[in-house]
């Protein structure tokens, strides 16, 4: 690119940058035009949103769209990790995205990165949980983790851990013994010792 309009280029982007609001955040995703990809806070974003979860991806699932137009939707597995918004009780969540050809001015995410962590801003009942182009979904950034937990709270775990129980077992034990019977044997052998003294002792008499 010649020298002067790579200059003008910069400058433009550099007046870009400088009108965005503070702490807005731009949705990464598939390519869009920049009208449809505005940025926004992510008060607005966690506003809009159902539910607000930080989770790693670990799968996806693209298939042909069915409402008639160009593109794809996307069924990504997710593994949830903290939960900052909304309804989320398992550890494993299906979050939907979309993708649509630039040429139709929609900003739309696309495919995910298996293996990334992003922060999902989603809505829906999460059958799937539906991540919109412009709902401020992306990868996860301290700064932009920084910023959920300003607003919504440090999060919490997307399963609670159950509570410790004591289990008792009882043990199967028998009608204790008499002691009639525990003694029964000794006393015995107390008699035939008896009894063999006195016959020793005739024995002897008569010899």
């Amino acid at each position: 690119m010649p020298r002067l309009p790579r200059l003008r280029a910069l400058a433009a982007a550099a007046v870009l940058v400088g009108a965005l609001p503070l702490g807005a955040v731009v949705a990464t995703g598939a390519p869009a035009s920049a009208a449809a990809c505005t940025a926004r806070t992510v008060p607005d974003y966690t506003r809009d949103a159902s539910a607000v979860f930080t989770g790693t991806v670990t799968g996806t699932d693209g298939t042909p769209r069915t409402d008639g137009q160009p593109g794809q939707v996307f069924a990504t597995d997710v593994s949830v990790e903290r939960v900052y918004k909304g309804a989320v009780e398992s550890d494993e969540a299906q979050v939907q995205t979309d993708k649509l050809p630039a040429s139709t001015q929609q900003c739309t995410l696309g495919r995910l990165s298996t293996g990334a962590t992003y922060v999902f801003f989603v809505t829906g009942s999460g059958e799937p949980w539906v991540a919109p182009g412009a709902g401020g979904t992306q990868v996860a950034t301290t700064d932009l983790v920084s910023q959920v937990e300003a607003t919504l709270g440090t999060g919490r775990a997307p399963v609670t851990p159950a509570a410790e129980t004591a289990t008792f077992r009882q043990l199967d034990v028998d009608d204790p013994t008499a002691l009639s019977r525990l003694a029964a044997p000794g006393v015995a052998l107390v008699i035939i010792g008896l009894l063999g003294l006195l016959l020793v002792g005739r024995l002897g008499r008569r010899s």
